[in-house]
């Protein structure tokens, strides 16, 4: 369970008609969210989690990329690198907003 602020993802001016789903999606920020509950048990609550050490946490994430790449990694890295001209050149005009609007203009920070 989420709890959020409404009134930080709605005041001033979201209209009326909006659908309440949209709006979360569309308008919600990591600021909205006051509470967040897994299975009776609060695990964030007024910005901080309450079940995890971010010292502890950062420490690990830095060792685990601080390890060598698996033979896995490297293939799907290099998979990527091959894939990434062709992605680009398809979403060319995607990406030219002069040709295109994304949906999420409005509510992007671009």
């Amino acid at each position: 369970m989420v709890l959020l602020d409404w009134d930080s993802i709605a005041y001033p001016y979201l209209d009326e008609e909006t659908p309440l789903l949209d709006a979360v999606i569309q308008r919600a920020k990591q600021q909205a969210v006051t509470m967040t509950m897994c299975d009776g048990e609060v695990i964030y609550q007024d910005g901080k989690f309450t079940k995890v050490d971010r010292t502890v946490a950062l420490k690990a994430l830095h060792d685990d990329l601080a390890k060598a790449l698996s033979d896995d990694e490297v293939e799907r890295r290099k998979l990527s690198h091959a894939l990434l001209p062709h992605a680009r050149r398809f979403y060319a005009d995607y990406i030219d907003t002069s040709k295109h609007e994304p949906f999420y203009r409005p509510s992007s920070r671009v």
